[in-house]
């Protein structure tokens, strides 16, 4: 009897099979297994069966709403990781060759060429049902994210209230006084942070970035970005430069996240010598920022990966986190940019310091 038959005729016993062999790999997972998930395992054995057949490609047991889909999702619920998931294929694949093996027939060309279409098709199920459980674990955190994010909101708020309330009541108490400032600064940079951890859910679960595009003054934008920041940052100079026609049809609010992240990555991250200093120049085709701070230069080979989502660079020679959570903000930086159907990048050398350069067409973005 031919591979595919033999797989038609034991589906059964194949299917307790794999149910034991999936209680071995995870024994406090749920069993016995739902009725439908044994439905499911059995489209399976039947799709590899007709692959191993020839009959039909193994592409028509992926994709959206397939058996193959159905049975990553119900392992992620039972607790599965994805080791527990690999190991039930290939135990599946051992149940299948100890069958055909039970048959005490020696192989010929046909078996083996069955055999080759059986590896091929468990490697391509395998292959389908490890991207899928990928991909509900990257949602699920995801919207973890977003949920914490959210949730953060309100106690967050309720210590600023406070910080200013300190702040009203501190009067000639410098004491007082400095720690409602310092209360203050920190609820803003958390706040900037949930900002950013927001945008970035929303990015990540298919949303986009959404923007507003309106007439917009990039002198305006900048000029109240820089004020709230030296507020908060008296001890440092944060130097504007401006040049031509700075105006344009783009989201205010989102293109002056753009520059509250690029500068205050700059004070966070730059050094202490210096000046940062903000240039803007504009003409009819669109308007370039570029945020230039001194301090160690960021190694060329992080430059590639800075605007990745939670990237972290590591400065091994300092011994602490030079970048720590910048990649959070320039990854936000980024999607909005190109939301705008501009550009962003970084320069950065020894001598020179660093330089974050925005690009803004001033057509429309679709």
């Amino acid at each position: 009897m031919r591979l595919a038959a033999l797989m038609l005729e034991n589906l059964e016993p194949l299917c307790r099979e794999w149910e034991d062999s999936a209680r071995g790999i995870r024994p406090h997972s749920r069993s016995p297994e739902p009725v439908d998930l044994r439905d499911r395992m059995k489209e399976i054995l039947q799709e590899i069966a007709a692959a191993v057949a020839g009959s039909t490609p193994i592409a028509n047991a992926t994709g959206e709403g397939s058996a193959v889909h159905a049975h990553a999702e119900a392992r992620l619920k039972s607790g599965f990781d994805v080791e527990h998931l690999v190991a039930e294929y290939c135990a599946l694949r051992a149940s299948v060759l100890r069958l055909r093996l039970s048959q005490g027939k020696n192989a010929d060309r046909h078996d083996l060429d069955d055999m080759r279409r059986f590896d091929e098709a468990v490697d391509r199920i395998l292959a389908e049902a490890v991207a899928h459980y990928a991909s509900l674990v990257r949602r699920s955190r995801d919207i973890f994210l977003g949920m914490v994010g959210h949730d953060l909101r309100t106690p967050l708020q309720s210590l600023s209230i406070g910080a200013q309330l300190l702040l009203q009541l501190a009067q000639d108490d410098s004491r007082l006084s400095q720690l409602g400032t310092r209360m203050l600064n920190s609820a803003s940079r958390m706040s900037q942070i949930l900002d950013n951890l927001l945008d970035f859910t929303r990015s990540r679960l298919g949303s986009g970035m959404r923007i507003k595009l309106r007439p917009a003054d990039l002198a305006a934008i900048l000029e109240q970005v820089v004020e709230e920041l030296r507020l908060s940052h008296p001890e440092r100079a944060i130097v504007v430069q401006s040049r031509g026609d700075l105006s344009g049809r783009w989201d205010a609010g989102r293109i002056g996240q753009v520059c509250q992240n690029l500068i205050g990555n700059a004070l966070q991250h730059g050094g202490r010598e210096g000046d940062i200093t903000v240039r803007a120049q504009g003409d009819e085709n669109g308007v370039r920022i570029d945020v230039h701070n001194y301090g160690e230069p960021i190694p060329e080979a992080e430059q590639a990966r800075i605007f990745d989502p939670m990237h972290r660079y590591v400065n091994q020679a300092a011994g602490r986190s030079d970048w720590t959570s910048l990649g959070l903000g320039l990854y936000i930086v980024r999607e909005i940019v190109q939301a705008h159907k501009g550009s962003v990048e970084v320069r950065s050398a020894v001598g020179s310091g660093t330089t974050f350069s925005v690009w803004l067409p001033k057509k429309d973005a679709p």
